[in-house]
């Protein structure tokens, strides 16, 4: 049988350095997003005071281009390199302009999808994507209207409402909103969102999983999410009978998950450890939330190695995997990762499209460093977390606090080398992170 497994976990924003909150300023502009019909919406925008144009941030592949279509007569979207821009054919300034937006026909990899068809006619809005930028990079001091179809509700974080009116993320940052019919399940530690066409043996599993692994979490980070997460489960699995697909994206105090492919019909080994691990590994992104970079470039492989790191932490943690199958996921991602860096360094990996390079090189490091220091993953992020404080992270904090923790300034530089150097033998120098690692470990227990 043909098994395909896509991991599109954390699209790339999620941790991405933002402006501070708003506070009750008054807004420059109002975002009024309407259901028209499943996921295609009507977005309108209106100034405070007229302007000349709306830009906002790219999506890769041209989404808009391909999926939008400017609904006010007299106006034009432009797609410039790194923007798209709303304007007047005439170049004058305007107060209103008003765009239909349909979901992209495919997945846009390692980006949060802007509209998504969700559970029973539903819309699963990422509001980055619509959130216009300042010239300066920022983000408009904007609130959102949300109206769902006749019959359904506006779900997000806490609220599950008719409408939404002059609404601003409580993170500060961009969100899902699910505009449907479906209503949110509310737990102790989540609400949720759930697909009735995710078959039932996932959502046991996802009953089952979510307290017994927020639990763990909780403890081995040393706090709980003051927002009380929001996840969301899509199940459009499609008919191909031999697909295998999850992709989830994460956010602060939010997470959505979206199984593709027959496969997921009937519970398998395969399916269950996908769907457990990969779940994990967003959840512990909810906890890495506490700490966001300061700077545009900070590589992902620093929370995303991190969190399958963690992941397989707490997998060991509930008796999911013993230390056998520990130690074989390190022999694989050590594999997989020097095969991923045969074409470039480390941080060089997302410009090539290598996304998969962040994940298990990431891992790599995560490990190296817990094996340097002879503690956890979750250790190293717990003061990690509190080393970034409000002004965030960069990647020269990460080099420090491995320094600082084992002690090694070399073996800190190492590191560094690794993921900015295009290695000639990517496996021979993995062997040397372990070797130099396990080195630390043996000083330190003499």
């Amino acid at each position: 049988m043909r098994w395909i497994v896509l991991f599109a976990v954390l699209a790339g924003l999620s941790f991405a350095a933002f402006a501070a909150p708003f506070g009750k300023s008054a807004p420059d502009m109002r975002v009024s997003v309407r259901q028209v019909s499943d996921a295609d919406v009507a977005v309108a925008y209106e100034w405070r005071k007229p302007r000349r144009e709306i830009i906002f941030q790219s999506v890769a592949g041209g989404y808009r281009e391909r999926r939008w279509e400017v609904a006010t007569p007299g106006f034009k979207l432009i797609r410039l390199e790194d923007e798209d821009r709303i304007v007047r054919s005439d170049g004058k300034k305007f107060s209103r302009v008003e765009i239909a937006a349909k979901p992209d026909l495919v997945r846009i990899q390692k980006e949060y999808q802007p509209l998504a068809r969700y559970g029973a006619g539903g819309a699963l809005i990422y509001t980055g994507h619509f959130w216009p930028m300042t010239g300066k990079g920022g983000r408009v001091n904007a609130t959102f209207d949300f109206t769902p179809a006749d019959g359904g509700h506006a779900v997000t974080f806490g609220a599950n409402e008719p409408s939404l009116a002059d609404w601003r993320s409580p993170m500060a940052h961009p969100a899902f909103v699910y505009l449907g019919p479906l209503d949110p399940v509310e737990t102790d530690h989540v609400m949720a969102l759930i697909d009735p066409d995710a078959p039932r043996w996932i959502v046991e599993q996802f009953n089952t999983l979510v307290p017994a692994s927020f639990d763990k979490l909780a403890a081995l980070f040393g706090f709980s999410p003051e927002t009380k997460p929001n996840l969301f489960l899509a199940a459009p699995l499609g008919r191909d009978e031999g697909r295998l697909s999850y992709a989830g994206d994460a956010l602060p105090a939010q997470f959505q998950i979206t199984l593709e492919g027959g496969a997921w019909k009937a519970p398998s080994d395969k399916a269950r450890r996908i769907f457990v691990t990969a779940t994990i590994h967003e959840a512990v992104h909810l906890w890495q939330a506490a700490a966001r970079p300061g700077v545009e470039d900070a590589p992902e492989w620093i929370h995303e190695g991190a969190a399958d790191a963690i992941a397989a932490e707490v997998m060991v943690g509930l008796g999911k995997w013993d230390a056998d199958l520990f130690a074989a996921t390190e022999q694989s991602v050590r594999r997989e990762c020097a095969s991923e860096l045969e074409t470039g360094s480390l941080n060089g990996a997302k410009t090539r499209g290598d996304f998969r390079a962040l994940y298990v090189c990431g891992h790599v490091i995560a490990l190296a460093v817990s094996r340097a220091e002879g503690e956890t993953t979750a250790d190293f992020w717990r003061a990690f977390i509190d080393r970034a404080g409000e002004d965030g992270y960069s990647e020269e904090m990460f080099y420090d606090l491995v320094a600082d923790r084992t002690g090694d300034r070399d073996f800190a530089d190492r590191i560094e080398d690794f993921a900015r150097t295009p290695l000639a033998e990517p496996a021979r120098a993995i062997e040397g992170l372990f070797a130099s690692a396990g080195s630390l470990a043996r000083e330190r227990g003499r």
